[in-house]
């Protein structure tokens, strides 16, 4: 949350004339509920299925910029899914920049219930074993949104 996987990945697409899947929107439309509303009315449990779902229904020959959530690679399935359709990139940013990002955002349900800085430290502990899995690693930290549209390119030579 907060890494600019969105606003990256439209960027991304746009500089190398892809389509852009954001899978909180396609799971947002499919559902007719915010990400928000399915989390906290449904349970994280239900929305990681759909999730997964809406991931392996992705069709492999699209040659498409896909934003996943920040929790879809833990799912052995989908990362597995995410590795064979093309690279996995992640934004890695460190939690208090995150923490900053996020500051003044009220609808992320997993950051609720405790101290932010916390919460995001203890997310990024449990998942970052997974993360430096991924084909392409950018720290974002201190740099720009063009600049990591840059860096990627480079990277995959899209």
């Amino acid at each position: 949350m907060g890494c600019g996987k969105t606003t990256v990945g439209r960027m991304l697409a746009q500089a190398t004339g892809r389509n852009f899947i954001d899978t909180d929107q396609l799971i947002e439309k499919q559902t007719g509920m915010s990400i928000f509303e399915i989390i906290t009315n449904k349970g994280e449990d239900y929305f990681r299925k759909v999730e997964k779902d809406t991931i392996l229904s992705l069709s492999p020959k699209d040659s498409s910029i896909v934003a996943t959530g920040g929790g879809a690679v833990m799912d052995d399935d989908v990362f597995l899914f995410l590795k064979n359709i093309g690279k996995i990139i992640y934004l890695k940013a460190s939690p208090v920049v995150l923490f900053m990002r996020t500051a003044n955002v009220d609808n992320r349900p997993l950051l609720k219930g405790g101290n932010r800085l916390d919460i995001i430290q203890n997310l990024l502990k449990r998942r970052e074993t997974r993360y430096l899995a991924s084909d392409i690693v950018i720290e974002t930290d201190n740099i720009t949104p063009n600049e990591i549209v840059e860096n990627i390119i480079k990277k995959i030579r899209i």
